[in-house]
């Protein structure tokens, strides 16, 4: 999830996959989204590291602080609650990529 204004969708994402069996549920947010989608369920692991535009972050070291997590995963689920701000789907667009490299099923 990418945006403030949406964590219930990465929420509701993640929890439906740990109740399909999913071993481990990741949601990666930007930083003031964290917050809330880890008071929804102690039982998904919250990275709030993307970062908005307006905030100042350099857009390689979002993405490589994010990139880490991809070779540690099985699977990924892209879109829920994303919103429209553009380092977010810069950050977005660069993981599936990574993902789709190293033969990670993207949903």
């Amino acid at each position: 999830g990418g945006s403030e204004e949406y964590t219930g969708a990465p929420y509701f994402a993640a929890f439906s996959a740990l109740k399909t069996g999913v071993d481990l549920a990741h949601v990666f947010c930007e930083k003031s989204a964290g917050t809330a989608i880890k008071s929804y369920s102690p039982e998904l692991i919250v990275h709030p590291l993307l970062a908005l535009k307006d905030s100042g972050a350099d857009p390689s070291e979002v993405e490589k602080g994010v990139a880490q997590w991809i070779a540690r995963v099985d699977g990924l689920l892209v879109g829920p609650g994303l919103g429209r701000d553009e380092l977010v789907v810069a950050t977005s667009a660069s993981l599936i990529a990574t993902a789709a490299e190293s033969g990670v099923p993207i949903v």
